[in-house]
């Protein structure tokens, strides 16, 4: 799962689609006319994927409600992909569907879906295109100073600056790990992101961690970047101090 955050409206589930499909490197529109072999119609959400010069469209209906979606529903959306001539077309709703909408959908490019099912539908992608690179891109200096190598501003500090940074790096240490571990770099080796919560995973090895809480406990990948990027950037921050306690904003500086 993505994230335990439930839209409120179908205006909020159309734009947390559109930004799902944004973040796995499509181009997304919510509200967006397209032309039919017969007039016009708006898809909630349109977006299109390029893939080695070839262009995958998807469109989605979302629907946020108490009952279930019916199968007039589904007839009406299944017309509209395929005269828009869309690969494929995503009902998405926030409760079930009736039986008779998986009848209209058999033998079409329909996609027939909770809002949890269409989370998972597209995990796998956007831990590839968003969640590693964004933990890559913002969090590489982290990485870099719970190195074993000590950066060369160390030799700098006074005996007391030392010890207040080796304090400092020895409380970063778990989470710059972490970040290491959804770094790209470990998925060029083949490592996958594991399960949620992490606080099952260490109670289930038996080890303690100076994790913060709201990183053990988060259930979604997308609830876990944002606590991981702001956590550790604020450690970022911390260590700079630490390193160059004058100019915190200076980036120190590595052999």
């Amino acid at each position: 799962m993505l994230t335990t955050h439930v839209p409120q409206d179908w205006r909020a589930l159309q734009r947390d689609v559109a930004q799902i499909l944004r973040e796995c490197g499509f181009e997304a529109e919510t509200d967006k006319p397209v032309d039919l072999a017969r007039g016009k119609a708006e898809v909630d959400v349109y977006a299109v994927e390029n893939v080695r010069g070839r262009a995958n469209t998807i469109y989605c209906e979302c629907k946020l409600r108490k009952a279930s979606v019916p199968q007039s529903v589904i007839h009406s959306f299944r017309t509209v992909v395929a005269d828009g001539g869309a690969n494929v077309g995503y009902v998405i709703t926030s409760s079930a569907f009736q039986k008779g909408a998986f009848t209209a959908a058999e033998l079409t490019n329909l996609r027939l879906v909770t809002w949890t099912e269409f989370q998972d539908e597209f995990e796998s992608t956007w831990i590839e295109h968003h969640f590693r690179p964004q933990i890559t891109n913002r969090l590489d200096e982290l990485m870099t100073l719970i190195e074993p190598i000590l950066p060369r501003a160390f030799d700098e500090l006074g005996e007391e600056g030392r010890h207040n940074f080796l304090d400092v790096r020895a409380r970063s240490l778990d989470l710059g790990a972490l970040a290491m571990g959804y770094s790209t770099y470990m998925n060029l080796l083949g490592k996958d992101v594991g399960e949620l919560p992490l606080r099952r995973a260490f109670e289930e090895m038996g080890k303690t961690t100076r994790l913060p809480d709201e990183i053990l406990d988060a259930d979604g990948f997308r609830d876990l970047l944002h606590v991981l990027l702001s956590a550790g950037e604020q450690a970022i921050a911390e260590l700079r101090s630490a390193l160059d306690p004058a100019d915190p904003a200076t980036p120190p500086s590595k052999n």
